[in-house]
């Protein structure tokens, strides 16, 4: 009997047991159905109101879902900064603007807690960042936004959402460059790993069609390197200072090289002892377009044109940019014409010109041709060389427009050179008709006769 009891006390006790389990609601909305109801009602009058902009309406619901049922919805959160932003925007006690600014810092911390499972915490501390810099103004800590930021960069790299990140974080790390001269070294770390990042940024950006935020990119990018410029941590002599001691010790570290002639590139160093002594050691284990530059410079300066000129060859074989292979060709063209090799140089100058047609190929050869007027004619049918160079200089502004301010000054001053019309009668030459040009011209014009 006794055990009969025992088993039928037992049953009951079960039966109680999943009775108060079936009242239990697994759910971020609440512990109970009841529970579960007032959150969902109180998210909803929350967001009705915060929509329509009555902050104050929304301080009750948002209150009660904050403190009942706070991992219910990341709006709380979002709906809580937009609240909170607006008693901060409508008090004028410092003190009570500072508590605002705390509480809305606070629900940031709490949702990358909550909601970490599906939000990046790159993208929330990202607006967190810029939030807490809009409400500061002055008074914000680059100290505070330089660490957060810096964080941001670390998960993110080139990929941030919010691409003021790369503005913010420069700008604060140059102005705790400004309060403390230490931090030299830092910022010019900075300056070059944010470049790397917009740079990549905007690859990105021109894959995917993006035009505003290619815009965007190359506007901070500039306006970033003006700041470095200006900043006196990037000129020559403090680039050299920073990197010089680290060269040796890293000759073989191909990315350490690459990133330092890069550094050396963008402030305008490239005829630096620095340079050069990086361009040898880059060139010796993978050579690339600017390693070949640097070599072809340290050969001018040693005097071995020669091997300037196969460097710049290399070079440009090398680089991906046109407008950058065109100068290196350019660079070979001029050397040849510095030796009278004038017919290979023109050669050259029209290969510059192929790759990119605002390289100004077909203007140096008209200069050459200009150069060259006296000794291919002895009289005044020189004025056929002239006119060879004038149409070389038409096809540059077909070419390339932006070449027309150059390329019709050299019209206006090659057309002096024309034959009169009483000179061509005596001559027995008509305009219209072809000439040839002999010597190392050797190209056949139409004969121009000087404008009135």
């Amino acid at each position: 009997m006794k055990k009969l009891v025992f088993i039928g006390l037992t049953a009951i006790f079960m039966l109680m047991v999943v009775g108060a389990g079936a009242q239990q609601v697994a759910s971020p909305f609440g512990a109970t159905e009841q529970d579960s109801i007032r959150c969902r009602q109180n998210l909803s009058l929350m967001q009705t109101s915060a929509r329509a902009g009555d902050f104050r309406g929304a301080l009750r619901p948002w209150t009660e879902a904050y403190e009942n049922c706070p991992a219910s919805s990341v709006n709380i959160f979002i709906h809580g900064v937009e609240i909170f932003e607006h008693f901060h925007s409508q008090e004028t006690d410092p003190a009570a603007r500072q508590a605002y600014v705390d509480r809305i810092l606070g629900l940031f911390n709490r949702r990358m807690e909550l909601f970490g499972h599906q939000e990046s915490r790159a993208f929330v501390l990202s607006f967190k960042t810029l939030t807490y810099k809009r409400l500061m103004g002055e008074q914000a800590s680059q100290a505070t936004i330089y660490k957060w930021l810096g964080e941001v960069l670390e998960l993110e790299r080139e990929n941030t959402v919010h691409q003021q990140v790369f503005w913010y974080y420069l700008v604060a790390s140059q102005m705790l460059f400004h309060m403390d001269n230490a931090l030299r070294d830092q910022y010019v770390r900075d300056y070059f790993r944010i470049m790397d990042y917009i740079d990549l940024a905007t690859a990105n950006a021109r894959a995917e069609d993006n035009q505003a935020s290619i815009t965007y990119l190359e506007s901070i990018r500039h306006a970033l390197t003006d700041a470095f410029l200006r900043s006196g941590a990037g000129d020559c002599e403090t680039l050299t200072a920073f990197y010089a001691p680290q060269i040796e010790e890293n000759r073989d570290n191909l990315e350490f090289l690459n990133e330092v002639l890069a550094a050396l590139n963008a402030m305008g160093c490239s005829d630096s002892d620095l340079f050069l002594t990086v361009s040898v050691y880059i060139h010796r284990i993978q050579p690339t377009a600017q390693s070949a530059r640097g070599m072809a410079s340290r050969a001018q300066r040693e005097g071995d044109m020669a091997a300037a000129m196969r460097y710049f060859r290399q070079a440009a074989e090398l680089e991906t940019d046109n407008v950058m292979a065109a100068r290196f060709l350019m660079q070979i063209a001029s050397i040849l014409n510095e030796q009278g090799q004038r017919a290979r140089a023109r050669e050259v100058a029209f290969e510059a010109q192929r790759r990119y047609p605002g390289s100004g190929g077909y203007i140096f050869v008209a200069r050459l041709y200009g150069q060259s007027a006296p000794s291919i004619f002895p009289d005044a049918r020189r004025a056929f060389v002239f006119n060879a160079a004038v149409d070389l200089l038409r096809r540059a502004i077909a070419a390339h427009p932006g070449s027309a301010a150059e390329a019709n000054q050299l019209i206006n001053n090659f057309s002096q050179h024309f034959l009169d019309a009483e000179t061509a009668f005596m001559l027995g030459i008509r305009e219209g008709q072809s000439e040839h040009v002999p010597g190392w011209i050797n190209v056949t014009t139409t004969v121009r006769f000087r404008p009135n």
